[in-house]
């Protein structure tokens, strides 16, 4: 669908704005951090995909899915909910120094997800060959060393020490390192005249700051009366419908990804460098067998696995704070508690660090270097799997533990994931855009609901049922949340069918 005419853009502003208004929303319901930011992403890719007048990037969206999901990936490492909560705490009238901050926060969340759609549509486009790729996969551990040395240091909590630009109370925040890499990305864009990346990185890094200031503001308005004594959405937050946090984070979406719709649809239409857009394959900037990039992924996939494997023993204070999360029974942590100590062994702390530490190159920069390089097969992997793997792992392995029946749905999830790769593998299956947003809506929604109702969830153990209760009283804000998550994942279902089969 070519964003040729005034109906093509006003529908390409409202189906971005939804899907990432609900990707957003349900990153901070169910996954939180990294892996949850990865559904927004992949969603805004989708839509550029559908919307881009390409008939190969739509026949091929999940090559642009998994560069929004890994893009949007880096933003997830920065410290920000101190932020948020420092400034939704005071009055309306007191922008402050919060506000400032979630501005630079996410205008480098978007605008390192606008750097890597944009560089990986020019890549389609024959801009980069294979020496500039390496050079630029090369050189983001250095931009991102400069930029936290820059921005992210002196840090010393324990006597007071803070960088000078800071905008949390007690926590390290890490924007520095996304600030070096976005600078570091940029700079190689100019010095490659990638014009399109350049322009989709800033209409992003405004889109996400602006977002999530209006956001944010959205939410103190919605926490704290006016002069009138009335508050946003009120109504539904007096009767326990709506928690005000939720407003943030889908207006955040819905205001971020509306800007990042508009500035590709100005891109489409005023840069004369993207009418050659049109003409994009799959570069092969190696001689590799095709099989060589996904089954390395999938073995870093499989060896970050093992964590759920090889576990330290918990100490006395961890299995205090995880029975107060409802994450273990009493019984459980009366029997644990009898071989606990008060610290865990050095060697099982330096494996968890390796793994922290992991996270960031196996879920984020090697599949991304793997797809600049021409592997399709890995964006496929990204596109469906590992963004149904992320909401699986964080279910079957936390929100699900107390259930009587977990042993099945671990098979279950995981056998699903297992299949996924195998059919992808031994069949050549690739997953039509209709199953990915059917995953990537219904999927996600399904799942997190199992969460929210069941009694043994963490969120609802212990707590009054609706036979015990009324229903507004046993759900509460999830009542408005769900709701409007059901409503978006209509709409973006609906559509995906009408763009697939109609």
């Amino acid at each position: 669908m070519a964003l040729t005419g005034a109906w093509p853009i006003v529908l390409f502003l409202a189906v971005s704005a939804v899907a990432v208004s609900y990707g957003w929303g349900m990153r901070g319901t169910n996954i939180g951090g990294e892996a949850g930011a990865m559904l927004p992403g992949a969603l805004m890719g989708l839509c550029i995909a559908v919307f881009s007048g390409s008939a190969f990037l739509l026949e091929h969206f999940y090559l642009l899915s998994a560069a929004g999901a890994l893009g949007m990936y880096f933003g997830g490492s920065m410290s920000y909910g101190e932020t948020v909560g420092l400034r939704s705490n005071q009055a309306p009238t007191k922008l402050g120094w919060e506000m400032t901050g979630l501005f630079v926060k996410g205008g480098l969340w978007f605008g390192l997800f606008g750097a890597a759609v944009g560089m990986f549509l020019s890549l389609l486009a024959g801009l980069y060959d294979l020496k500039t790729v390496v050079a630029i996969f090369g050189l983001i551990p250095l931009f991102a060393l400069i930029g936290s040395r820059l921005f992210d240091r002196p840090y010393d909590e324990g006597k007071g020490i803070h960088p000078k630009i800071y905008f949390s109370r007690t926590r390290p925040e890490g924007m520095g390192v996304l600030f070096g890499i976005l600078v570091g990305l940029a700079a190689c864009m100019a010095l490659c005249g990638d014009t399109v990346a350049l322009w989709l990185t800033l209409g992003s890094t405004l889109s996400g700051g602006v977002g999530w200031v209006l956001a944010q503001w959205m939410q103190v308005r919605a926490k704290h009366p006016n002069k009138k004594g009335k508050r946003f959405c009120g109504g539904l937050s007096k009767r326990g419908l709506l928690d005000t946090w939720k407003i943030m984070e889908c207006a955040l979406g819905a205001f971020a990804g509306l800007g990042v719709a508009a500035t590709f649809a100005l891109i489409v239409n005023f840069s004369a460098k993207y009418q050659s857009y049109t003409f994009m394959s799959i570069p092969q900037l190696t001689n590799l067998p095709s099989w060589v990039f996904p089954a390395a992924f999938v073995a870093l996939l499989a060896l970050d696995m093992l964590k759920h494997v090889v576990k330290r023993p918990r100490t006395k204070e961890e299995l205090d704070w995880q029975l107060k999360r409802c994450l273990i029974n009493g019984e459980e942590h009366e029997i644990a508690m009898r071989s606990a100590g008060d610290a865990p062994p050095k060697a099982f702390l330096v494996y968890e660090k390796i793994n922290q530490t992991a996270l960031m190159p196996i879920y984020c920069i090697i599949p991304l270097f793997f797809m600049f390089l021409g592997s399709f097969e890995v964006a496929k992997l990204v596109s469906f799997y590992v963004i149904y793997y992320v909401v699986a792992e964080q279910n079957i392995f936390d929100r699900f533990n107390l259930f009587k029946t977990i042993w099945l749905w671990r098979i279950g999830m995981l056998g699903f994931g297992f299949f996924i790769v195998f059919a992808q593998f031994y069949w050549g299956w690739s997953p039509g855009l209709f199953p990915t947003v059917l995953m990537y809506g219904a999927g996600y929604e399904a799942i997190t609901l199992v969460g929210s109702i069941a009694r043994r969830s963490p969120e609802r153990l212990n707590k009054k049922t609706a036979r015990e209760s009324s229903f507004k009283e046993a759900y509460g804000g999830q009542i408005a949340t769900h709701g409007y998550f059901i409503l978006c994942v209509v709409a973006i279902t609906i559509f995906a069918g009408f763009i697939q089969y109609v």
